[in-house]
């Protein structure tokens, strides 16, 4: 019963804690995990040496002597970065060969996919609407993208760049999900046809590298299509991905699902719950929980993996940076593009860490 029911007193909210934010305060997080003792002393300061000796050159290549604009490679200089190239082709790394006059279609699927972020980290929307968006997400960059109903089909030779990376990871991330889940129950289900199926399917796919499944789909599928019947290659692509990657993600939920007591289970048919009932409003929310660190890990290597599909001629933010390096006139700049993928990777998978650990601060909370 709530304290203001008992005493009749209203009860007043404790006011938070106050964060100091003084230099006695920076002083004393320092001493605590920056010179604890003496081996963390001199591991800080010879970082520290470390840093200062390599972050100004770093900085004087990349910024304050790099050449950001110009009429060609004359313009650039051989002891500083060079982003004219950058600059010049950014359309194509974001688009690829997207036909101009349909980039809004790409842009309304990037808007919806940075809107999923404030919706997965808001604690006050209600997780049946941010379940749903994430249900239609793909559907709704599918029609984007690919077209159909009112808006033209664009063949798959026009899918590449940023556009292409974004499209094929974050479908991949939402479909594999609900596959694995199916997975997991599959192989710990009691009817013994269904269990061989998934073990087999499970098993099967992690012995085989994504590379291989990739050419399978690619190119030796359409071989055993009946003569007349084509499968949009992009995909078969997607679905491998998607399927390849549920194989993973099944494992890490069986795994969490044998972690919680029998009892569960037990107590959850005395109380009349049938099995679909007991898996679904008991033991999933349980171990999707328990599995959050795991997943997340995999979503960042599933996002990762998009460039694979480089090798079947698929030409992604990777691919299209290394052909644009490849003409004669930046040829020797592979450097520049190699920094602009690594730090469009890095951002996109540190905010699918971020919000693998808001997850876990929530769990936490919840649990205390």
């Amino acid at each position: 019963m709530p304290v203001h029911e008992i005493s009749n007193l209203p009860v007043t909210p404790r006011a938070p804690a106050a964060t100091d934010r003084s230099f006695a305060s920076l002083a004393q997080w320092m001493r605590r995990n920056l010179f604890q003792d003496i081996t963390s002393t001199l591991i800080t300061v010879f970082v520290g040496l470390i840093l200062l000796w390599q972050i100004p050159p770093a900085l004087d290549w990349l910024v304050f002597s790099a050449v950001f604009s110009g009429e060609g490679r004359q313009a650039c200089t051989a002891d500083a970065a060079c982003w004219i190239p950058i600059f010049e082709y950014f359309n194509v790394f974001v688009y690829g060969p997207y036909p101009a006059e349909q980039e809004w279609r790409v842009n309304v699927a990037f808007l919806l996919g940075l809107l999923a972020f404030p919706l997965l980290f808001s604690r006050r929307m209600p997780r049946s609407l941010v379940l749903a968006y994430a249900a239609l997400l793909p559907v709704a960059l599918w029609l984007l993208l690919k077209g159909g109903g009112f808006l033209e089909v664009m063949p798959s030779t026009v899918f590449g760049g940023l556009m292409l990376t974004f499209f094929l990871g974050t479908i991949a991330m939402c479909l594999s999900l609900p596959v694995s889940v199916l997975l997991a129950l599959g192989r710990q289900s009691k009817l013994p046809i269904i269990r061989w199926i998934c073990v087999i399917y499970i098993e099967f796919v992690r012995a085989v590298p994504l590379l291989t499944f990739l050419f399978m789909a690619s190119l030796m599928l359409q071989i055993f299509l009946p003569g007349g019947m084509e499968i949009d290659r992009l995909l078969r692509i997607l679905a491998v991905m998607i399927f390849v990657s549920a194989a993973y993600k099944a494992e890490i939920l069986r795994g969490a699902i044998q972690a919680l007591p029998k009892g569960q289970f037990e107590a959850s048919y005395a109380m009349g719950c049938g099995y679909w009932k007991t898996i679904f409003f008991i033991i999933m929310p349980q171990a999707l929980r328990n599995s959050v660190p795991a997943l997340i890990n995999n979503f960042i290597g599933l996002f990762k993996e998009t460039t694979l599909v480089m090798i079947v001629g698929l030409l992604e933010l990777v691919g299209t940076i290394r052909a644009v390096f490849q003409y004669l006139e930046w040829i020797g700049l592979d450097v520049e593009g190699l920094i602009v993928v690594s730090f469009t990777f890095f951002v996109i998978c540190f905010s699918i860490a971020q919000y693998g650990a808001h997850l876990e601060r929530g769990i936490e909370a919840s649990r205390h």
